[in-house]
């Protein structure tokens, strides 16, 4: 992913943001999906957004040759996801 593209992407998720939470400070803490999150600054974002997305893909890559998936590596997923306000998606229904 370009650098374009982490900011056309950071700035969808501070629109997300704005829209579920309402004007939130940077740092401050929120509820989303059961879990607590913080507004995340760009760097930040940018750095959980890449840990997501690679392991989405390798999620995908195992799950599709029949691996199961761990309760620890399904809600490390889970958790990224709501970091970022991504809809993660359900590898348990492969």
């Amino acid at each position: 992913m370009t650098t374009d593209e982490h900011i056309d992407v950071y700035r969808r998720y501070l629109k997300r943001f704005e829209e579920m939470f309402g004007e939130v400070a940077f740092d401050a803490t929120v509820q989303h999906q059961g879990r607590l999150i913080t507004k995340l600054r760009y760097d930040e974002f940018v750095a959980k957004y890449v840990e997501y997305k690679n392991l989405e893909d390798f999620l995908r890559d195992v799950m599709t040759r029949g691996a199961t998936l761990s309760d620890d590596v399904n809600r490390m997923y889970r958790d990224l996801s709501a970091h970022v306000l991504e809809t993660p998606k359900d590898f348990l229904v492969f």
